[in-house]
């Protein structure tokens, strides 16, 4: 099933789950929506998420300031059952590579857009090994996207950075989304202190479907895990 290219919803909020929470959030959510199609029977799919900047951080740089600034990320999708502990903390997707078990796209949001897009196991394994160049998006990317990396990045190439894995439970209909994260780690040894809860909405001016007394926060997990 390909993955959608673009997500015109937006950001409602953003919630720290406490453990103690989930039971009943989770009810409230299958309550207030379907499983999504890539779940259908909400056992949570595994997300691998890397980021990529320059040796210098200047796409970290550009995020803080917020005016300008472009995030790219590659992640891989699998079912949490294929998940398979590694030894620094990390993951691997079903095989040593994470190939042959997982799909995997390329993702860019800037502070007006996002873009998303599938791309091939082998090409993806290949940038995560070597790094991106812009001239590597040509055929992938928009070219002001692309432009947007070549100035942000000053010349030099992206490697991966940080990879940040965690389950991934979420619920739909044509209008909202809610997502519910849960033990977000790094392969850097961090782990986010509360599970979380994102809504999206095409209506940006939605009320927040879920009542529970849930505490709101404001995470970029990019910004996070390259503290």
């Amino acid at each position: 099933m390909p993955l959608p290219a673009t997500d015109l919803r937006s950001n409602v909020g953003t919630w720290a789950v406490s453990s103690f929470q989930l039971p009943a959030l989770t009810r409230q959510m299958l309550d207030v929506l379907s499983p999504e199609k890539f779940d259908p029977n909400f056992r949570g799919q595994y997300l691998q998420t890397t980021y990529f900047d320059t040796k210098s951080f200047n796409l970290r740089k550009a995020r803080v300031k917020g005016s300008k600034y472009v995030t790219i990320r590659i992640r891989c999708y699998a079912r949490a059952a294929n998940a398979t502990p590694l030894a620094n903390g990390a993951y691997a997707s079903g095989s040593e590579s994470g190939s042959s078990a997982g799909v995997y796209a390329i993702s860019a949001k800037t502070e007006s857009q996002k873009f998303r897009q599938e791309i091939d196991s082998d090409y993806a394994e290949s940038l995560l090994q070597s790094g991106i160049v812009p001239s590597a998006l040509v055929g992938i990317m928009a070219p002001d996207l692309i432009a947007r990396v070549a100035d942000l990045s000053g010349g030099e190439s992206l490697d991966s950075v940080v990879t940040l894995c965690f389950h991934r439970y979420a619920v739909e209909d044509n209008h909202h989304r809610l997502t519910l994260d849960t033990d977000i780690e790094s392969d850097t040894g961090r782990s986010y202190p509360s599970h979380v809860l994102e809504q999206k909405s095409t209506n940006k001016e939605s009320s927040p479907l879920i009542t529970l007394p849930l505490r709101p926060i404001k995470l970029s997990k990019f910004l996070w895990s390259t503290q």
